[in-house]
Formats: structure tokens, sequence, C-alpha cells
């Protein structure tokens, strides 16, 4: 493995906490105080080879300085020409045979076409359910990641507040090998609370690590610029059990951040929300 595969993959574990003063309505609700006005405010919730020999194709020829004219009523068949030596006998350097590791080595034993995941999180402020879905081959994919938020209010009242994340991403294997990759991700990111819905364009980066044949260390991360703010970060272990290894197990921790940049009521309101998540699905 490749030293800038194993410190991409290991740094993208690291998430990033957003520590911010504390939030009156969370994020993509109007708040009902009465310090409204101060939209400066931000309000947080709990935190080749050579060729073949070279074979001489000029025919054989009488000696002309014997001195006399020599007729020869069978005459020496030439060789033949090189091409056809070369057409049997090819020599291939055992360079040209190794694979570099730029090259389709990563489809071996641990390359994974299509992935599906339902996703359990406990979260501070909560609890959520997801969905992940994965097509990909040798060097472009798909992703597909949704989640399902339950959140309380703020308010102390008990009342669960619910906001929905998705995720659109293609994928481009940038750096790969027999061992794992590294992708760059684009797309767009869907964020959906009590009186918004967020549609901007995100980008990520995504990595998977092999210590064995059936355990991969994972790690993601994904940034929403704007309308709005959202940075999705996540790293754990896969497990890769059952027969032909097609079910995966996977488990970590998960840091959300949203932030609606003011767009609901002009007050910025921003939640932060970390915790463990446990993932049972499929790897073909």
């Amino acid at each position: 493995m490749s030293s800038p595969l194993r410190t991409l993959s290991c740094a993208l574990l690291a998430g990033a906490l957003l520590v911010s003063a504390s939030a009156e309505a969370r994020f993509g609700k109007s708040s009902t105080s009465s310090d409204e006005a101060s939209d400066s405010r931000t309000h947080d919730a709990s935190a080749v080879g050579s060729s073949g020999p070279v074979h001489d194709a000029s025919p054989v020829t009488e000696d002309s300085g014997s001195g006399g004219d020599v007729h020869d009523a069978s005459p020496v068949e030439p060789y033949p020409p090189p091409q056809e030596y070369e057409s049997s006998y090819t020599y291939v350097s055992p360079r040209r045979s190794r694979a570099s590791w730029h090259e389709n080595e990563f489809a071996s034993r641990q390359h994974r076409n299509f992935t599906l995941g339902l996703e359990a999180q406990v979260m501070r402020e909560g609890a959520g359910v997801g969905l992940h879905l994965g097509l990909e081959g040798e060097q472009f994919g798909a992703f597909v990641r949704a989640s399902a938020l339950s959140l309380r209010a703020e308010d102390g009242s008990g009342v669960t507040e619910d906001v929905s994340v998705t995720g659109l991403h293609l994928s481009m294997a940038v750096l790969k090998g027999r061992v794992g990759r590294v992708r760059l991700e684009g797309g767009v990111s869907i964020a959906k609370a009590a009186d918004v819905t967020f549609i901007g364009p995100s980008v990520g980066l995504s990595s998977e690590l092999y210590l064995v044949s059936s355990l991969a260390l994972e790690a993601r991360v994904q940034l929403t610029p704007w309308p709005y703010r959202q940075f999705d970060a996540a790293g754990g272990l896969a497990w890769y059990f059952g027969d032909s290894r097609l079910l995966a197990l996977r488990g970590g921790m998960r840091m959300l951040v949203l932030n609606d940049a003011g767009h609901v009521d002009g007050v910025v309101h921003q939640d932060v929300l970390p915790g463990p998540y446990l993932s049972f699905g499929l790897a073909i």
C-alpha cells in the first residue's frame, strides 16, 4: 500500500467539532424568541518488452569469387522472413507482466461493485436511521446516502423535530491498489427541516483500506458550502462475512453539522450532531 493512500485513508477519520453558542431553535426552524433581530448571532444545538531475436533475412547466394560459373539446378531456399519468427517466438519482458499500482490492480477479491446497507445512529440530540447504496466500477461509481433524523426540541417540551439529509454523488478513484482506494466525489445534497428545504452542490472524499481480506477501514467526508452549510464525516470498520463474504457489518463514528445560514428567519441556526453508527447490508 502506498504511503499517500494510507495517509489519506487515515486522515479522513478525523471529525471536526464545531463549537458555538447555544441555539434557541434547530436547523431550518424559525426562532420564536424576542431577540430575532440579532441575526449576527449563531445558535448552536448542543453540542514493454523488447522484440524477439533478429534473424538475417538475406538469402544464401553462391560464391561469386570462385572464378567460374556455377549453375545449381536446386537453388538454396532462402530463410523465412523475420516476421514469421517474430510471430512464433516473441519475448515478453518480465516487467511487462507486472501490473502497475496505478493500473487495474484493484480488480481482486476485495473489490465490491454493489453495496447496500441499512444504518442506525445514536446522537446526543436524538437518533436516526439511514440507507446507503453504492454502484462502483474499476474507475467510476455512484453513491446515494440518506438519513432521517429525529431530534429533541430545544424548548424541553419533549416534542421531536424531523430533519432529513440526502446526498447523491458520482465518484472517481484517484488512487487505487489491491489493498484499497481513495475516491473524489461530487454531486448534490438535500436537507429538509420543519420550515425549509435546501438543495446545494456538494463535494467529498472517501477511502477504504483493507487491513485483512475480510476487514477494511473506511472513511468519508462531505461538504456543502451553499446555500446552506453541511459537514458530514464518518469513519469506522467494515467486516465482510458469510458465504463468499457477501454480507457486510459496518460500525464507527459520524459527525453531522447543519447550518441554515439564516435563510429561515434571519437568525443562523446550527446543529452539531455527533454519534456512533451501525450498518448491516450486502457487499457484492
